[in-house]
């Protein structure tokens, strides 16, 4: 990055515009930056910095209100821009710092803004000109982030100084900053999770074991075995209680054995005579079965003369019913002759009817028939009409064409006259619009920064939320904590009462074990005076004192939970206080309503942005109607002339070919309507004519019609009448031969056909259950044959008694069988679980060691993080070594320390010196004044080397140093100089701030900076 126009307004000491070009150095890359002390030597440094990333240069103006100039008028806007190449390429960045006027009760707008040369002009660089976007396109051009930008490119006066000679943690601070090792930082912070979590899962399968083995008396019964033995004692073994509960499962699966076989006997016996009770069962069934069938068949045999008697009549009936159809043919011969009586009647009355219309047809016919030459005449009038009908429709053609044409100029001309008002009135609008625009632009310039604002007091108030509720929470973790230790004391003298308790029970019972003339197991005498005694109520069992231990046991772990998590959150706390305590956090001031007014300031600006958008979108609405209305006013103009040309030239043809067109007849209605009138009375006539002579045929057809019916009908009636005769006849003649001696006995026995199915169905049904009873009857008999009935109460009884005795061997084979399972499960979830125990606890052993290391708990006390840095650190000593050497006259040079850092902080990073004078390494706090300066300078440009052969095509054009030279003598002054000139001539531009004659001679070009006597500042570029 090279610096070309550097524009400040009222910025620090500089009250008006004050312009820095750069341009002016002209072939000069090295100058002094010269003036009073206070004058804004290094405020120049901060509107570079400040311009590039919104940041002053050094850390002791972080505060960027405060670098509103005091001078400044009350409506000036304190701006800085600055317009500097990079990669070829030429930019320009432009930021203002909001403030608050006299009388306000918030501040005016910030402004961010970065803009690139194209074509001469400046167009924007980004897609949204807000402060987020124009950091991270700065960022991505130059390579650096602020903290590396101010650390290499701009030596401040004493920052690089505190590299130097800084311990450990805040070298590590500073390269973790430029070196970005955060994420190595991060490794730590996740293994201390992973231990955190590693121990916590081995707590609970250690706890899940002890689960394990106190549900072993609750899920087996207690007998005298290895299990139960082991299980009594202070420590039980693992391998003992393994083996103790195979042999459980040895033993239970023998019982499951035994059981189940004395279930299966008595099963089978319960089987064999439930099967007799049910041959019992089926012997009775088949008496009851005997003695019902037997009844149904005595009521059946009752029903026989009623059956008898329906056979009879059905004999009757069938024989009626085969005179059905003779009678049937005899009905519809009548119906017959009854229709054709009505026909012939109905032949004779349309005969006379048509004869008397035949008769009036012909008188109408002689009177159409005398109006023929009064039809001719009409025919010839119609046709003359027609002829006349192309002239008058091409006159009709031609009128309304005329028309047309006149209302098309007439329309023409008053949307044209619309539309030039419409334009004016738009015109009107858009400057209107332009206007509003203007002023709501000038009322957003400050949005992007307020944005800013809110963003970071949103940050803040989240995280002082945060610290907050971490202190309450500290504060309920510190109860838990002191219960729980007040439980510890008391668990703990419980048990230490029981266990003396219990070791006095000891004592009581080995002295009833105790008789005189027999010696002591303890001292050796064989006499006993006084035989410790206990009371009742003092007896302990050992069940209690263990129960008492694992209640401490479990009371402790729940203190360490509690102290852990103590520890954790305070930890936190003082992170969260780090953090506020670096960003000069007010905890008593109320982020809160500072968030929700700015938010309400947002969201006004907000609110007025996209008014603006909208006004935007309508103007461009508009303009483009107004082009639109343009191009139409121009259409519509040549539209009515051509219009007015094309009517002249239509009126004269119409005026000559109207004198052709007699004057009654040149309308095309009016002739339309002679035509029409004409044609209708010829039609009432010609239609009148036809329609007489074909009333006349059609009544001379309708008589011939007739008559020939008539003569049909008649003849048809003497047909019908003897056949009505012939089957009255045969119908008589059947009744004989069938046996029935008049019509009236036939009546009688006649019955419908469902009748007769209905009788021989239920004749059918009768004769079936008949015989199928009797059958039933014969076959039960055989069975029952040589039987007797059994009583069934005796033996229900004895299968119930039988059943009582499987059931209590069933679920005496189950219990069994459980109690297998239950010692096959439990002996596989201990070794499991036990098998899971020492697994998670060499995990948890192996984490432990691990995070130890990377976090610096080893004999060099060095982090995984700081052993990175180190690499870093050793290449920078090297590349500062290369100047130091010279301009130390090959005195010094600086080298790593591996010394431990004092009450055992961490190490790795320190600097030392070593003296090639006297051969000694020492630390670098004992160099003079001078000579730190030059060490601080050498190791700045190293660092500037590494970092540039690690950011790959960054490359670093300009370095500013601040003060610095006036500790060093003149061979000192002038190392300095030629090291800085071999810099400038690789390429860099490199401004100085000093006081020093020797370095103002030595270099050409100054940039002056004067205090006026008013107070504030200027600037002149002085070249000698």
């Amino acid at each position: 990055m090279k610096p070309i126009i550097l524009t400040m307004t009222a910025f620090g000491p500089y009250k008006d515009k004050e312009i820095v070009d750069f341009r002016d150095l002209k072939e000069h890359r090295l100058f002094v930056i010269s003036g009073k002390t206070g004058a804004g030597k290094t405020t120049i440094f901060d509107g570079i910095c400040f311009a590039l990333y919104g940041q002053a240069s050094g850390e002791d103006r972080t505060d960027t209100k405060a670098l509103r100039s005091q001078f400044a008028d009350d409506d000036m806007q304190t701006t800085v821009e600055l317009t500097f190449d990079i990669h070829n390429r030429r930019f320009r960045v432009v930021r203002q710092i909001p403030y608050r006027k006299k009388g306000n009760k918030s501040d005016t707008l910030g402004r961010c803004e970065l803009f690139e040369e194209k074509d001469e002009r400046f167009v924007p660089a980004v897609d949204r000109q807000i402060v987020t976007e124009v950091n991270d396109k700065i960022e991505q051009l130059l390579g650096f982030t602020h903290a590396q930008f101010s650390q290499i490119m701009m030596l401040p006066q004493g920052e690089f100084r505190k590299f130097l000679t800084s311990d450990t943690g805040n070298k590590e601070t500073i390269m973790r900053k430029i070196f970005k090792t955060e994420p190595y930082q991060k490794i730590v912070e996740r293994l201390k999770v992973k231990k955190e979590e590693a121990n916590a899962e081995y707590l609970r399968e250690k706890q899940l074991s002890e689960t394990i083995l106190h549900q072993i008396p609750a899920k087996l019964p207690v007998r005298d075995s290895l299990l139960f033995t082991e299980l009594k004692s202070e420590y039980p073994n693992y391998h003992q209680l393994v083996l103790g509960l195979q042999q459980e499962h040895a033993y239970h699966e023998i019982q499951s054995k035994e059981t189940h076989t004395e279930y299966t006997r008595l099963y089978k016996v319960h089987n064999e005579k439930q099967q007799e009770l049910h041959e019992a069962r089926s012997i009775n069934e088949q008496f009851s079965k005997l003695l019902q069938r037997q009844k149904e068949l005595e009521g059946l045999q009752a029903k026989q003369a009623e059956m008898k008697t329906l056979e009879q009549q059905l004999q009757q009936a069938e024989r009626a019913a085969r005179l059905e159809d003779v009678e049937q043919q005899v009905k519809s011969n009548e119906i017959e002759w009854q229709k054709k009586e009505r026909s012939h009647s109905e032949a004779v009355t349309f005969l006379a009817d048509a004869e008397e219309k035949l008769v009036s047809a012909k008188a109408s016919y002689e009177q159409e028939l005398a109006k023929e030459a009064e039809r001719n005449e009409v025919k010839e009038q119609v046709l003359t009409l027609k002829n006349l009908l192309p002239t008058v429709s091409g006159l009709t053609a031609q009128r309304q064409e005329l028309e047309s044409l006149n209302n098309t100029v007439d329309r023409v001309e008053k949307s044209l006259l619309v539309n030039q008002q419409a334009a004016k009135r738009q015109k009107e609008s858009i400057t209107v619009q332009r206007n509003e625009m203007i002023e709501l632009e000038t009322s957003l310039e400050g949005y992007e920064q307020l944005v800013d604002q809110l963003s970071t007091c949103k940050a803040v108030a989240k995280q002082v939320a945060t610290y907050k509720q971490q202190l309450i929470q500290r504060q309920e973790f510190e109860t838990d904590f002191n219960i729980a230790n007040q439980q510890i004391e008391h668990y703990t003298a419980v048990y230490q009462d029981l266990e003396n308790r219990w070791i006095n029970n000891q004592a009581v019972a080995l002295a009833a074990s105790l008789h005189d003339g027999e010696s002591c197991p303890v001292c050796g005498s064989i006499d006993h005076p006084a035989k410790a005694e206990v009371a009742e109520s003092e007896h302990v069992s050992k069940q209690q004192l263990d129960t008492a231990k694992l209640e401490l046991t479990n009371k402790v772990q729940t203190f360490h939970t509690k102290q852990a998590q103590l520890q954790q959150l305070q930890q936190r706390i003082e992170l969260s206080k780090a953090e506020l305590d670096e960003q000069q956090v007010d905890l008593n001031r109320d982020y809160q309503e500072e968030q929700a007014n700015l938010t309400e300031e947002v969201a006004v600006l907000r609110n007025k942005r996209e008014v603006l958008k909208q006004k935007k979108d309508q103007q461009n609405q508009a303009q483009k109607a107004m082009e639109e209305l343009t191009e139409e006013m121009n259409t519509l103009e040549q539209q009515r002339n051509e219009s007015k040309a094309e009517l002249e030239t239509k009126r004269a043809l119409y005026n000559y070919a109207l004198t052709k067109v007699p004057e009654n007849l040149q309308e095309l209605s009016a002739l339309q309507q002679q035509i029409t009138s004409k044609e209708t009375a010829s039609q009432q006539l010609e239609n009148a004519w036809k329609t007489i002579q074909q009333k006349l045929q059609d009544a001379s057809t309708e008589k011939i019609k007739w008559e020939s019916r008539e003569i049909l009908e008649k003849k048809s009636l003497a047909d019908m009448r003897e056949k009505v005769d012939q089957s009255s006849a045969i119908f008589t003649k059947r009744l004989t031969e069938e046996g029935f001696t008049s019509q009236e006995n036939y009546m009688q026995v006649k019955l419908p056909p469902s009748k007769r199915q209905a009788i021989q169905h239920q004749l059918q049904v009768f004769a079936q259950t008949l015989h199928t009873l009797q059958s039933s009857v014969e076959e039960l008999k055989k069975t029952v044959e040589g039987k007797q009935q059994v009583d069934l109460e005796v033996m229900e009884h004895q299968i119930e008694a039988m059943k009582t005795q499987y059931e209590e061997a069933f679920a005496l084979s189950n219990q069994s069988k459980a109690r297998e399972q239950a010692a096959q499960d439990l002996y596989t979830e201990l070794k499991t679980s036990k098998s899971k125990e020492a697994e998670l606890e060499r995990t948890y052993g192996k984490i432990t060691n691990f995070y130890d290391l990377v976090r610096g708990q080893n004999h060099l006390k060095i982090s995984f993080e700081r052993y990175i840095q180190i690499e870093y650190l050793e290449r920078i000593i090297q590349a500062a070594n290369i100047r130091l050497r010279d301009l130390s006259n090959g005195q010094y040079e600086l080298v790593r320390s591996d010394r431990q850092e004092t009450r055992g902080k961490q190490s790795g990073l320190g600097i030392d010196v070593h003296d090639a004078y006297t051969g000694q390494t020492r630390d670098v706090k004992t160099l003079s004044g001078g000579e730190k300066f030059n060490a601080s300078l050498c190791l700045a440009l190293g660092m500037a080397d590494v970092i540039q052969s690690f950011q790959g095509a960054v490359r670093m054009e300009t370095m500013f140093i601040d003060e610095g030279f006036g500790a060093l003598d003149e061979e000192a002054i002038q190392k300095a100089i030629d090291t800085l000139i071999a810099l400038q001539q690789s390429g860099r531009m490199i401004g100085i701030i000093s006081h020093i004659d020797e370095m103002k001679e030595a270099i050409p070009a100054t940039l002056q900076v004067t205090k006026l006597r008013e107070g504030y500042s200027k600037t002149n570029i002085v070249l000698s």
